[in-house]
Parts: structure tokens; C-alpha cells; sequence
């Protein structure tokens, strides 16, 4: 009778069943803790094509959903929530988490989480210490998995076929991935301190100034972080409109006067009276006022702000990364150019245009700020510091005095410093490899024999 039982069918079945188990246990417990650190609190999901839903996030394993505050009617229903489900995580650009929406009894919460991480507790530190040591080890045990299963097959080949062994390999990787999430060394040192990362938003890279506060195999989460939101104000007849306890805006005859009470920079993009739309890019630094003339006040007055709002951001690791150390707040940061990844037909029109312009006119300041602005964000460095130094020599012409300009010429010099190390490296790399090829011992082959 023993040599009628197959243990390799057995061990395989064994096998299967039992990945199978711990693989479902694990997925129905399964939480990403980046999101977990979100789940309880209002927050805004924006997707990559720019659709905003908001909601308090309520966590399960297998996505989220986004609880209104207020009924919406749609086409003849009422939706109270949305439901996002997590094979969607592929779309979400980024989840905001605003402070001025927290109320005192979540900002508690939300310091007690920043506590427990900054300075962890000796149990808490065990068992991310064990988290980090599955999750090093879960490589090697799918490497030993699929050898173990290799000699299965060998044994047993007639019982362990092609579609099989896929389908072991599978339930291997299954199980790996909800024993611990990734293990980065370079990140967990970061973990805590303030860092910069870059966020691919429209084919653009931008930088964002945070804490690390934790990350995932799919996302990073970054706190207190000065974000640029957009804000559209209409006066709409109103002689005066506040926005956020941050800026406010006061219309006199003709002239707008727009005045910074925050501590952080904000920035004015656009002022659009009637049909006719006025590009200004001008940063507004804490404290200080501009003043715009307005040709026609009685026509309906828009402005296009950047509005540096504090929040917290978690980001897909698909398009971001961590790229610095950021010990020191910089407010550069905040409404940075961006480096595009592919340059825009429209872009390459503007370009055109501002260098005819300037042809002609030379003196032109702000048309020599936007064409160093936008050469700067399509890394054209020299010609962008070019046309930013002959703005900054007319900034009188501006309307910020050349603050947007200032800003820009540090990153010019910032991006053109690490150009320079870069070649330096590159350079030093290139003699090493000359200088080893030179002194390497003949062969037999650089003989004619």
C-alpha cells in the first residue's frame, strides 16, 4: 500500500492548500499603512484626469470609500459616498489632507500618530523591525518556494504541470506580499525627517517640501506640506473678498490691490477683466502688496491665484520619488517651475513669440520673465538666466518688484550647480575607465602570434 500513496501529489496539495488559506486570511486583513493613516478623516482624491472627489475616508482591504458630509442629487438619486476600489489605485494622482478641515479632536489624533512615529516606542520599533525583516526576507523565500516546487515537478511531473506550477508561483507571490509590504533601506533612513519629493503632475515633475511619515509598497505619505492650491475669486460688484484668512483683495477705482496677510508666499497667475486676460506671474511674499491697474472696473474682475495651503499628501510610487534631504524650509519650493518631461507644441508657440517680442522690444521686463520662466521649465537654462537677469535688471516694470524672478534665477543656479557636478562626475568616471583600461594586463589577443 506505501508504494501506492504519491507523497509528491500529496505535499503539492498540501502546498496549495495551504497558501491558499493564509493567502485569503491575509488578503481579508490586508491594509495599506499609508491609507490606513488617512481612513477616519475628510479628505480629497484628486485623479490624473484632474476629476476632485471628497469625502471621510472609511479603509477596508480591498479599496475605500468616501463618505459625503452633505447629500448630492444626481440625475434623479441621492449619492452619499463614493466607492473607490483598489485595483483604481493605478489612477489617483494624489489624496490631500487638508489642516484647516481637522477638527481639534482629529488634530490630537493626527499629532498623537505623528508622536508615535517620530519617537517610537520600543515595541513599536520590534515589530516595524519585524515588518522590515519579512518583508528582506520575502525575495528569498520565493526564490527557495519556486526550487522547492521545481523538485516537486521533477518527482512528480506526470501530476505538476506548466499550468500548475504558474498557478503555485502565484499563490507564492500572493502570500509574500501580504506577509509585509516593501522593505526600502534608503527610505526608512528618511523616515521622520524632512525630505523633497518629486511628483510627476501633468508631464511636469514639481517639488514638494514634507516630512516622510511613512511609506508602502505603493505609496508615500508626506506631512505639512505648503501646496499651491488653485483659487479662482470673481468680485462679481464686490469691492473687497478675503480668501482664507490668507489674502485680501481690494478693488479702488482702478487700481486691485491684492495684499498678503499669511506668513507664506502666494502667487497671482492670471487677472482676467471682461474678455481680456492679463498674464502676470507674480509672487506676492508674506506681508507685502501689490497693486494692479484695472482698465475698466466696471467689468466683472476674475483672478487666478496659487493659494499655499498646509496639508497632508499621500502619493502613488508610481510618479513620485524621494529625491532629497530638505533639513530647512524653503519657499522656493512652493511654486516651483517644474521640469517638463515632454515639451508642449503651445510651449514651443509662447517661446517663439516672447523672442519675437523682445527682438523688438528689449527693454520688455515682464515678457523677458515669462520667456526665462518658461525656457527655465523646458531646461534651457543658459537662455532662461539670460532673460531672467535682464528682468531682474527692470524689475522696477514688474508688479511683484521681481520676486517670480528672483525665485526663478535660484533655481537656474541650483539646476546649472548640479548640471555641473553631474558633468564633473561623469567626467571623473571617464578617465577612472580609460585609466583601468590602460593599466590592465595584456592578453593574448593584443598579441600577433
Amino acid at each position: 500500500m506505501a508504494g501506492l500513496v504519491d507523497w509528491s501529489f500529496i505535499i503539492t496539495l498540501g502546498v496549495i492548500v495551504l497558501a491558499t488559506l493564509t493567502g485569503a486570511y491575509l488578503r481579508a486583513r490586508h491594509k495599506d499603512r499609508c491609507l490606513t493613516d488617512f481612513s477616519g478623516y475628510h479628505v480629497t482624491v484628486e485623479r490624473k484626469n484632474n476629476h476632485v472627489i471628497w469625502g471621510d475616508m472609511s479603509l477596508q482591504p480591498t479599496g475605500f470609500e468616501l463618505v459625503y458630509r452633505s447629500d448630492v442629487s444626481d440625475e434623479g438619486h441621492m449619492e452619499t459616498s463614493y466607492v473607490y476600489y483598489k485595483d483604481e489605485y493605478g489612477d489617483i494622482q494624489a489624496i490631500y489632507r487638508y489642516a484647516r478641515d481637522l477638527t481639534p479632536e482629529l488634530q490630537e489624533r493626527r499629532a498623537r500618530s505623528v508622536e508615535r512615529s517620530m519617537h517610537p516606542g520600543i515595541f513599536r520599533r520590534a515589530r516595524r523591525s519585524l515588518r522590515n525583516f519579512l518583508s528582506t526576507a520575502a525575495d528569498a523565500f520565493s526564490e527557495a518556494l519556486t526550487m522547492t516546487l521545481g523538485r516537486v515537478r521533477r518527482k512528480g511531473a506526470a501530476l505538476v504541470t506548466d499550468t500548475s506550477q504558474s498557478y503555485l508561483r502565484g499563490i507564492g507571490k500572493d502570500v509574500i506580499g501580504y506577509v509585509g509590504t516593501s522593505f526600502d533601506p534608503l527610505l526608512e533612513k528618511l523616515v521622520g525627517t524632512r525630505v523633497v519629493v518629486e511628483v510627476v503632475e501633468d508631464e511636469t515633475i514639481h517639488e514638494h517640501a514634507g516630512m516622510l511619515k511613512e511609506y508602502s509598497a505603493d505609496f508615500l505619505e508626506v506631512l505639512d506640506i505648503y501646496y499651491p492650491l488653485p483659487q479662482e475669486v470673481t468680485l462679481a460688484g464686490k469691492t473687497d473678498y478675503q480668501i482664507a484668512d490668507k489674502v485680501i483683495i481690494t478693488l479702488e477705482g482702478q487700481h486691485l490691490r491684492i495684499r498678503n496677510v499669511a506668513d507664506q508666499p502666494q502667487y497671482l497667475e492670471h487677472i482676467k477683466v471682461g474678455e481680456q486676460l492679463t498674464d502676470l506671474r507674480a509672487i506676492i511674499a508674506g506681508g507685502e502688496e501689490i497693486s494692479v491697474q484695472i482698465a475698466a472696473s466696471d467689468q466683472e474682475i476674475s483672478l487666478y491665484m496659487r493659494i499655499a495651503s498646509r496639508l497632508d499628501m499621500i502619493v502613488p510610487r508610481a510618479h513620485a520619488l524621494i529625491r532629497h534631504r530638505a533639513e530647512r524650509y524653503n519657499p522656493d519650493s512652493i511654486f516651483d517651475v517644474g521640469l517638463a518631461l515632454v515639451r508642449r507644441e503651445n510651449d514651443e508657440r509662447e517661446i517663439e513669440h516672447l523672442r519675437q517680442t523682445l527682438r523688438y522690444a528689449p527693454q520688455d521686463a515682464i515678457s523677458a520673465a515669462k520667456l526665462g520662466e518658461l525656457l527655465l521649465h523646458t531646461s534651457d537654462l543658459r537662455e532662461a538666466r539670460h532673460w531672467l537677469l535682464e528682468a531682474q535688471e527692470r524689475n522696477y516694470r514688474l508688479p511683484d518688484r521681481g520676486n517670480r524672478v528672483a525665485q526663478n534665477l535660484r533655481q537656474v543656479e541650483r539646476r546649472m550647480q548640479q548640471m555641473r557636478m553631474d558633468n564633473r562626475l561623469a567626467e571623473e568616471l571617464r578617465v577612472y575607465s580609460v585609466s583601468s583600461a590602460e593599466t590592465e594586463p595584456p592578453t593574448d589577443a593584443d598579441f600577433d602570434i
